[in-house]
């Protein structure tokens, strides 16, 4: 069983640590009954600890996944068996399953696992994007060692499928149900730019550049930026976003980028480095940036702060992003009032 301790990586470094754990699935070809482990991994940001399998209280739900809860230093805890929120429906609990215990939007969930089998650090610019959307739960994906792949699971996604099939938020406040045009290749999403037929107020509106992997995540937040009569251009990851930035001509869309709101975990590059080499750039250093992560607690603060990120606020936070545009646009911007 695994330990967690604080990264040792200096920010920026464009460094992280994942946990390694497999769940396993019957095989696909009919003829055959073999059972396949797949190796998964979870960023050691978002695990508070590892622990053996705790006694589990069953409780009334209408996903199967979730098999109850646990008491943790007097907490309740949600226990969800990841294999079987993955689709894996052959792998069984036992007494030698253990328990990654995570936080991550200020809430707390136990995944069960059969078992953990290491740390491994790695860098982003190894992860690979997910190479179709048919990949939902998945993150990015990693080529190691023996010509194998390590998938980088979205526990975010997987927590809000299973709340939306149990009755509980299920989809943020925010989220929109209009799918947004991405190019895995460019990295670029779109251009957005907020609703109006009067062309000379639009040139008014204040235009936000937002960086985020996850399609959910950043529909979310562009609907809800466009809500506060900002303009939108959308890119999927940080590195595509980095070169078109740097390179920009005056006089076009990117030139007149006067915010940027970055995820932190992204394949290629992450928010923290996309941070630093913004900072490092003589054209682009004064550029407010806002990181917007579901990573939460002082010591990721105090990461992007290092950075030189302006504000780091929780995902899909409505106050403390608010908070933070007011801080970071011209006073003529109105448009949380």
């Amino acid at each position: 069983m695994v330990s967690i301790g604080r990264p040792m990586f200096q920010v920026g470094s464009n460094i992280f640590e994942l946990i390694e754990f497999t769940a396993t699935k019957t095989s696909a070809v009919t003829s055959s009954d073999r059972k396949t482990p797949i190796l998964y991994g979870v960023n050691v940001a978002k695990v508070r600890e590892v622990i053996r399998l705790p006694t589990i209280v069953p409780c009334l739900t209408n996903a199967p996944e979730v098999l109850g809860v646990f008491n943790l230093r007097g907490a309740p805890i949600p226990a969800i068996h990841l294999a079987k929120a993955l689709g894996y429906d052959d792998e069984v609990v036992t007494p030698t399953s253990q328990v990654i215990v995570t936080e991550f939007s200020s809430r707390k969930a136990g995944f069960v696992v059969a078992g953990t089998r290491r740390i491994r650090r790695v860098s982003w610019d190894k992860v690979l994007p997910p190479s179709s959307d048919a990949f939902n739960t998945i993150t990015g994906m990693m080529l190691i060692e023996n010509q194998d792949f390590i998938f980088i699971l979205d526990f975010e996604r997987i927590l809000l499928d299973i709340e939306s099939r149990s009755g509980g938020q299920g989809t943020s406040s925010f989220a929109i149900d209009n799918p947004v045009n991405s190019n895995q290749n460019t990295g670029m999403a779109s251009t957005s730019p907020g609703n109006n037929n009067n062309s000379q107020n639009n040139s008014k509106r204040p235009l936000i550049l937002v960086v985020d992997d996850s399609p959910t995540a950043r529909r979310a937040i562009c609907e809800l930026l466009r809500g506060m009569q900002l303009d939108i251009i959308e890119y999927t990851n940080a590195e595509a976003a980095w070169q078109d930035l740097s390179n920009s001509e005056p006089g076009s869309d990117l030139s007149k980028v006067q915010l940027i709101v970055s995820d932190v975990e992204m394949p290629k590059l992450d928010g923290y480095s996309f941070v630093k080499r913004i900072r490092g750039s003589e054209k682009l250093k004064k550029m407010p940036i806002i990181l917007h992560s579901s990573l939460t607690g002082d010591v990721n603060k105090e990461r992007a702060k290092q950075a030189g990120a302006d504000a780091y606020v929780g995902k899909l936070n409505r106050k403390e992003i608010v908070e933070a545009l007011k801080a970071a646009l011209p006073p003529s911007w109105t448009g949380a009032s």
